[in-house]
């Protein structure tokens, strides 16, 4: 089965703001009361997690005594708002900024006396809200099969029609098309969201070209509903899920292409589990040897065989870099290197953000744990026993570098009794995940093989290799921790795009790519390193390639996408293998 997945899919502007604060105040503030005044957002799951670290939810003004009281995305009516002043607790309003916009127009128009017409769901939170500020009257519609209720608007009066932020525009159009026929003196504002829009115009072009859409999120999410009917009106067959636990291998049943959306409210860990439920479905259904051949990939992707194997290339391309002779060793110690330690960092943090990121690779984890742990330990030993080939210089780093990836995750401070102070483990120093990956990657690869028997490399072509390994390391590290945004944020794990946000560590990998290929044009152009250096930037090319799929969500499925990163570095191995043999 081919899948598609609309590019707006999950959390929109205001759900990702809403989240962001609550997360960042549980982060940044001492530890006291931290409540939303209602579900900070519609998605069961997400409110569950958030419940879990301790960001809990009232209903009810009177409950809320002590701390700080979020506002939920959905806004709230002055009267609320005043209730929950009295209380003298600390306010953060996380109302989505659109919806603040059509609460100040309605505002504004109940100060001229304006009746204001409300185009969405009586219901719904947003238009409670929205009520609570025409203090001029009101009346709420949810489209054209509510009409008559418009048979009651007052005359003589002018009357500002407003739409909930994510009503479908033919609604809103037919409600307007018809005030218009009677005559009223009208004030027309189209406050649906353009992400609400895009949503919905990207399901309908979706369903056209698919045999199913499955739309994700919360049952009580009305733009999500919303996203369902419209599917159901150009697609022979939608179904919506809440979590990949709902969906049936029948409902595949003559199904060749899916099409994938989710609603504002959707996490994206709970569309990579749909993806992932879909994937294994679309496996069991299939015979001959290609289910057998995924699951192998699959499995040398999640313990990060694959990865180590890149690890192995990037150790032939600094050697070629300086024009060293390939030894077999040094490739060896680093994929081993690789392998061990981030095979048993993923192990400690399985119940951490990776179940979030990626729960079919947690899921793995869980069910392995024990084979994979000594899988890991028995690959750092033999790293180690490698690299006394190399020197004992050679092995006494590698051990000081090993020694440190298994302290990483550790509380070392804590066992140490250092008191009053954050951070326990390295772990927990915002952002140090990404640099110290990098520098694991690029010592092992350039600095570990310096120290062996082998003639010694000039030390600019050395400097110039580690940091050109050191750098496409961490794009690697920091593309990944872009991808996994949401559900570190949620899994409390401070890395670079957290600290620095998702639009600027973008431009921090574009501007990289540009860097790294001004060192290898300039160093190769100077001789630091060998010519080799021109021949690394297709692969350079291909980073940026791949990036652009990230930006356009052309990613269904994550582990082939992870796959193509580290597959570049093995690619670039094999490059550094072509050069040495024709030069």
């Amino acid at each position: 089965m081919k899948i598609h997945i609309a590019k707006t899919a999950g959390f929109c502007m205001g759900v990702r703001r809403a989240v962001d604060l609550a997360l960042d105040l549980k982060r940044h503030h001492p530890p006291e009361p931290i409540v939303t005044y209602g579900p900070l957002i519609h998605n069961p799951q997400t409110l569950e997690l958030l419940d879990s670290r301790g960001i809990s939810q009232q209903n009810s003004v009177d409950k809320i005594n002590a701390g700080t009281a979020i506002i939920r995305a959905h806004g709230i009516s002055p009267e609320e708002r005043l209730l929950l002043e009295t209380k003298k607790v600390n306010i953060v309003d996380a109302t989505c900024p659109r919806v603040t916009r059509v609460q100040a127009l309605i505002h504004k128009h109940a100060q001229k006396n304006d009746f204001c017409v409300i185009v969405g769901d009586e219901d719904h939170p947003e238009v409670r809200a929205l009520i609570g500020f025409a203090t001029a009257g009101s009346i709420a519609v949810s489209g054209p099969g509510m009409m008559d209720k418009l048979a009651t608007l007052p005359e003589g009066r002018s009357i500002c029609v407003v739409a909930q932020t994510t009503q479908e525009p033919e609604k809103f159009k037919r409600v307007v098309d018809f005030l218009k026929k009677r005559g009223f003196d009208l004030s027309v504002y189209d406050t649906i969201c353009d992400s609400t829009k895009k949503r919905q115009a990207e399901v309908k072009n979706l369903a056209k070209q698919v045999d199913l859409i499955v739309v994700v999120g919360g049952k009580g999410s009305g733009n999500t509903r919303r996203l369902l009917e419209v599917a159901s009106e150009h697609c022979p067959k939608a179904i919506h899920v809440e979590t990949a636990d709902e969906i049936s291998i029948l409902d595949f049943k003559g199904v060749n292409t899916i099409g994938i959306t989710a609603g504002a409210s959707t996490p994206n860990w709970q569309i990579r589990s749909v993806i992932d439920r879909i994937k294994q479905i679309d496996l069991a259904e299939r015979s001959g040897v290609w289910p057998k051949i995924r699951g192998v990939l699959d499995i040398t992707i999640m313990i990060y065989l694959w990865a180590a194997m890149g690890g192995a290339g990037l150790t032939l391309v600094c050697d070629t870099l300086q024009n060293k002779a390939i030894d077999i060793y040094p490739p060896i110690v680093t994929g081993l290197f690789v392998f061990s330690m981030h095979l048993l960092n993923r192990i400690q943090e399985r119940s951490g953000a990776l179940r979030f990121n990626t729960p079919e690779i947690a899921s793995f984890y869980f069910k392995h744990e024990t084979l994979l742990y000594v899988l890991g330990v028995v690959s750092a030993m033999t790293a180690i026993a490698f690299s006394y080939k190399l020197g004992a210089d050679s092995m006494l780093l590698l051990i000081g570098m090993i020694i440190t990836g298994m302290l990483y995750p550790l509380p070392v401070l804590g066992w140490l009794g250092v008191q009053n102070i954050k951070w326990k483990s390295l772990k927990d120093i915002p952002g140090s995940k990404t640099p110290l990956v990098a520098l694991g990657w690029a010592i092992s690869a350039a600095i570990v093989p310096a120290f062996s028997k082998s003639p010694v490399t000039a030390l600019p072509s050395l400097l110039t290799s580690f940091l050109a390994a050191a750098l496409m390391v961490f794009w690697r590290t920091a593309l990944s921790d872009l991808i996994d945004i949401q559900g570190d944020r949620i899994g409390g794990r401070e890395t670079i795009p957290i600290i620095f946000g998702g639009r600027a560590t973008e431009k921090i990998l574009n501007a990289l790519l540009v860097f790294l290929s001004l060192l290898l044009v300039t160093s190769g152009m100077f001789s630091r390193i060998t010519t080799f250096g021109f021949v690394l930037l297709l692969n350079l090319l291909i980073f940026k390639i791949l990036f652009d799929f990230y930006r356009r969500g052309q990613m269904a499925d994550r582990l082939i996408y992870e796959g193509l990163i580290d597959g570049n570095f093995i690619l670039a191995g094999i490059f550094s293998l072509i050069y040495k043999f024709i030069f």
